[in-house]
């Protein structure tokens, strides 16, 4: 797939005003992949996020109203390419991200994810944390997060490896978690190579409602994840 164009999924709802990155993403999006369509999947904005968009070229937003799940659902749908992205609207993606992961597609890769590194400084500190207490690198911590639950911030999918997916709606959180399961039960494998990464300005707000629904999707599910 050497210098193919490949479509990019993005979730978009009042990005402007959620990531103070959100222009420095797009930026890095068309910077260090060979973008064919960025597909925005936009619950509606109300802010400045469309006027920044249309700043760059190959845009295609698509008006949706749903979670997470629902979103995602649907930009995979809209994909035409062999390989496709999905970018979140937090990260900036590394010097030669694409060229990077390109190199360890093989006939079996279906998903790679590009490991995080948090910059926002609030969560670095928690992280610093759980490095210690697990006796962890940044990225084995990281590495340890994705095979426990996935992670779609910034990651590269064979479309064939999620042909005839339906993620199921009630994931408004763990929908990764659910992607990277169906890949690798498709008889694909999902990796995350230490080359391959972003910087992530990671801010979590969990609420008790927000956790409380977290548990209970858990449960359902039968997941164990650590929210860091």
């Amino acid at each position: 797939m050497e210098n193919s164009a490949i479509d990019v999924i993005m979730i978009t709802k009042n990005s402007a005003s959620h990531s103070p990155i959100f222009e420095k993403c797009l930026r890095s999006i068309y910077r260090e992949i060979p973008v064919k369509r960025l597909l925005v999947i936009d619950a509606f904005s109300k802010d400045e996020t469309l006027k920044i968009l249309k700043k760059f070229p190959k845009v295609e937003v698509h008006h949706l109203m749903g979670n997470r799940a629902v979103a995602r659902q649907y930009g995979i749908q809209q994909v035409e390419t062999d390989f496709f992205m999905f970018v979140d609207d937090d990260v900036i993606l590394r010097k030669n991200w694409f060229k990077v992961a390109q190199r360890h597609i093989t006939p079996k890769i279906g998903l790679i994810w590009g490991w995080d590194k948090v910059t926002n400084p609030h969560a670095r500190n928690r992280m610093k944390v759980m490095y210690y207490l697990r006796r962890m690198d940044e990225y084995s911590l990281m590495l340890r997060n994705f095979i426990n639950r996935g992670g779609l911030h910034d990651t590269l999918i064979r479309l064939e490896a999620v042909k005839g997916i339906e993620i199921p709606k009630d994931l408004h959180v763990y929908e990764d978690w659910y992607i990277k399961f169906f890949v690798e039960k498709r008889g694909y494998k999902a990796i995350a190579p230490r080359d391959v990464w972003c910087y992530h300005h990671l801010s979590p707000k969990y609420t008790l409602s927000l956790l409380t629904q977290i548990a209970s999707l858990q449960k359902k599910y039968g997941l164990q994840s650590d929210f860091i």
